[in-house]
């Protein structure tokens, strides 16, 4: 399977430079509106997804791919499967383990919070941000580099930004979900890999992960 050749036109470049520069801010934001409920942090959360959704089909639309679309064979499926198990089951322990280092602890305080508060409104949420997120990060962006830059740029920009909800732990997340999900993508042919590793990692983390921390009496 060739890699995706880089766009051509300069448009999609803006287009995701606008993006980024769109998302990060509301993500900042989203940190400081968690006082307001989670109502309001969906609010957030919704309008983040839509700028990564926009963003992703506009340079989707500006940069088409040569990856040739392809139903994936058994071997294809099982793998992207337990590399989605594989991660969820690595971020869960570590995250317990961060949860219970004092010095690290209130890494997770905030999105352990943050979920439990109304968690299953939060989880819905944050399916749909999972989806936007791989429209843009490995739908998307990687079709404008070439080599291990459409590996390494899409991941870095990744923890980034999600650095800018002022956790450090999200951040470490996504520098671990970003290469799992680009190589599941690449791995079963289309798009839907790296939705599935990233659908399975937020239950895991959204949905069990709180709710783990309280039973086992860790939380901050």
């Amino acid at each position: 399977m060739s890699p995706d050749r880089p766009a051509s036109r300069p448009g999609a470049w803006w287009v995701a430079g606008l993006a980024v520069v769109v998302a990060a801010p509301l993500l900042a934001a989203s940190l400081r509106a968690e006082g307001g409920g989670p109502g309001t942090v969906a609010g957030w959360a919704l309008g983040i997804a839509l700028t990564w959704t926009v963003g992703g089909l506009l340079i989707m639309r500006l940069a088409p791919s040569n990856l040739a679309g392809r139903a994936p064979g058994r071997a294809p499926k099982v793998a992207v499967a337990a590399a989605g198990v594989g991660l969820a089951a690595a971020s869960l322990a570590g995250g317990l383990v961060l949860a219970g280092i004092p010095a690290t602890a209130p890494w997770v305080a905030g999105p352990v919070a943050a979920a439990a508060d109304g968690r299953w409104g939060v989880l819905a949420v944050a399916l749909v941000a999972g989806v936007a997120e791989e429209v843009f990060f490995r739908g998307a962006l990687p079709r404008l580099l070439t080599g291990p830059a459409r590996w390494v740029v899409p991941t870095a920009v990744y923890a980034l930004v999600t650095l800018c909800t002022g956790s450090p732990a999200l951040a470490v997340m996504a520098l671990l979900l970003g290469p799992v999900a680009m190589w599941a993508r690449e791995t079963s042919g289309s798009l839907a890999g790296a939705l599935f590793v990233h659908a399975l990692w937020t239950l895991t983390m959204v949905g069990l992960f709180p709710a783990v921390v309280v039973r086992v009496g860790i939380a901050g």
